[in-house]
């Protein structure tokens, strides 16, 4: 669970946390890159507050921000939920399309990526000229740095399209323009693919490092990079990198994936470490409380819908790994209460069972998986199917339907079909019911260019607001947060349509 859970110290939060601005530039004082990187334990401290960052859910030095808002809410698979309808009005605005570029959620996503941005960059400048570093310490920190400075690209390229691309931890102004949306992910493959080169698997690492960036993490992100962008024969070729690679294998028990006791476990790629430890702000992962249920312990948010529940098979056991309803018994034998779901679900994925809940009801010790091999299977299948390449993507698809029916050969039957545009329909439908609510769906739905027939029925189906509104040509991308084109002089260029 918790990795590096004792080396941030005072000096690198001041250093990294204290700046407040976008891309952020090195604060004034006695402290300095120089001084910064004195020790190779300032450099070991300083690759620790990478990944800090990553914990920036909920609320960061940067404001609220709420990944499953973009990846569930935005899509079929979720509403907004909480107390009420008016409970978080900016997350209501992502549901129903009628997003401003003021909206928190928004600046909150792009200043923490870019403090994410900020801080790798340090890393990778200053690591290597460390004294008393080896070398061979030095590239791993700087490699683990190129993979979280991809990962946080990617996140901004798949929300806002182009972004500045910033690659030195010191800038002069803000009045800086976008890169266009091919050069950021130009970059992220360059950087995954010195990444993958020089990091080490995930079996040669002690159980004290689980967490950190591996070579089979930036392998499977760029597959996912090469997948959103339609490159069916790269991202072919780096899924397959993993799954060749022997470092993982399907936990033969779907839910025990999403377990404590399960994290970090034979089908994990790369995940975000949480634990108990009171230290530090936030140590714990609150995500896990803000989707619980208000019947029992949360805040009731991102709600699974019936359309969501309706798109698995008869008897498929990730359905009741995924969504609870009233009166379920869940795993510590607790009688469920959905309170006041808008669905009637609760996602089960993230129930804190009552043997980790914690002390500190914000501290929940729960991992947030981000790549799985079950992802990457049906990610190889789909391009396998766009190469021409049918048996490798049966095979691959079915693969994770035979793990999904956990032994019951009278469930989920093997897919057959050779028909290249059937096979992609039961490879989509497989990616939404095996990784649902992990927040990917939404974007899942633009990159292969389905938002706006999906949440349009959706609306119709349902006789909603949410999918009425979304503009094909626009709301693929989030608007530019208005703040960050006040920043840079109006050099940041709005997205279309906003």
């Amino acid at each position: 669970m918790r990795r590096f859970n004792t080396l941030i110290v005072f000096t690198v939060v001041l250093v990294f946390l204290g700046c407040n601005s976008l891309l952020e530039q090195n604060p004034k004082g006695e402290l300095t890159e120089q001084t910064l990187f004195e020790t190779p334990d300032d450099a070991y401290k300083a690759l620790v507050s990478i990944y800090r960052v990553l914990h920036y859910e909920h609320q960061s030095p940067a404001g609220h921000i709420h990944y499953w808002a973009f990846g569930d809410v935005a899509s079929d698979d979720a509403m907004k939920g909480g107390e009420s309808g008016s409970d978080a009005p900016e997350i209501l605005q992502i549901q129903n399309f009628n997003i401003t570029a003021t909206n928190p959620e928004l600046n909150a996503a792009w200043k923490t990526a870019y403090r994410g941005i900020h801080r790798a960059n340090l890393v990778i400048k200053n690591a290597p000229n460390v004294e008393g570093l080896n070398q061979a310490t030095a590239t791993r920190y700087v490699n683990e740095s190129k993979f979280l400075r991809a990962y946080w690209y990617y996140d901004l390229v798949r929300k806002f399209g182009g972004v500045p691309l910033v690659l030195k931890p010191s800038l002069e102004s803000y009045e800086i323009p976008k890169n266009s949306r091919e050069e950021i992910f130009q970059q992220i493959e360059s950087d995954l693919e010195a990444a993958a080169g020089a990091l080490p698997t995930k079996s040669s690492i002690p159980q004290s490092e689980l967490g950190r960036a591996t070579k089979g993490a930036a392998q499977a992100l760029a597959c996912r990079a090469h997948l959103f962008q339609g490159d069916f024969v790269k991202a072919e070729d780096w899924c397959g990198r993993v799954i060749d690679s022997g470092e993982y294998s399907l936990d033969s028990d779907y839910s025990h994936i999403f377990s404590v006791d399960g994290e970090h476990g034979p089908g994990t790629i790369f995940s975000i470490s949480y634990g108990n430890n009171a230290a530090y702000w936030n140590d714990g992962n609150v995500d896990n409380i803000m989707r619980g249920s208000r019947g029992m312990y949360g805040w009731g948010f991102d709600t699974p819908t019936q359309d969501l529940v309706n798109a698995f098979e008869q008897d498929d056991p990730r359905k009741d790994a995924t969504v609870f309803s009233n009166g379920e018994i869940l795993v510590d034998g607790d009688t469920a209460d959905v309170g006041n779901s808008p669905t009637g679900y609760i996602c089960e994925k993230y129930y804190v069972p009552d043997d980790v809940f914690p002390a500190n009801y914000w501290d929940t010790p729960k991992d947030k998986i981000r790549y799985r091999l079950g992802m990457v299977l049906l990610w190889y299948a789909e391009a396998a199917n766009e190469n021409g390449h049918t048996q490798e993507a049966l095979q691959a698809l079915n693969r994770v339907r035979d793990r999904a029916r956990e032994g019951n050969s009278s469930i989920l039957p093997d897919i057959t079909t050779t028909n290249k545009q059937s096979l992609r329909e039961a490879i989509w439908q497989e990616q939404r019911v095996e990784y649902a609510m992990e927040q990917k769906r939404f974007y899942d739905l633009v990159r292969t260019d389905r938002a706006a027939k999906v949440l349009h029925d959706f609306a119709e189906e349902y006789n909603t607001q949410k999918g009425a509104n979304f503009t094909e040509g626009k709301n693929e991308l989030m608007p530019i947060p208005q703040a960050q084109i006040d920043l840079s002089q109006g050099n940041l260029e709005q997205n279309s349509g906003y």
